[in-house]
């Protein structure tokens, strides 16, 4: 989980309005995305995600219920980055809610064997 430190600089400079961090349990994460997420948001929630993966949850949920559709390009941003340290530090991800677009996406960029999906809430 994140630190006091890394929490301040999230609150502060980081993608304050577009993500949500808090423990679900021993070594579990929930991540959750709201309002729109564009490209700029998708890249700095993955440079944030990172960190908290690096600090050994076994697992980690994305919530993308209250987020509203994103663009391809902000999937990329996002998922690629994030696909590639959950492999690096054996963290296996779960994406809770994505709509049609957003999982299309996924789809397109070929992380559907990277990913878990599920249409409850985690």
């Amino acid at each position: 989980m994140p630190d006091r430190a890394w929490t301040s600089w999230l609150l502060t400079r980081g993608p304050v309005r577009a993500v949500d961090v808090r423990r679900a349990g021993p070594g579990s994460v929930v991540v959750a995305l709201r309002g729109p997420v564009g490209e700029k948001d998708g890249q700095r929630a993955a440079r944030a995600l990172a960190h908290v993966l690096a600090t050994g949850p076994r697992e980690a949920h994305i919530d993308l219920a209250h987020a509203r559709s994103m663009p391809p390009s902000s999937v990329a941003a996002l998922f690629l980055p994030l696909t590639v340290m959950a492999r690096a530090h054996g963290v296996a991800l779960t994406v809770h809610r994505a709509d049609p677009g957003t999982r299309a996406a996924l789809r397109g960029l070929g992380l559907d064997r990277a990913l878990d999906y599920s249409d409850e809430a985690p």
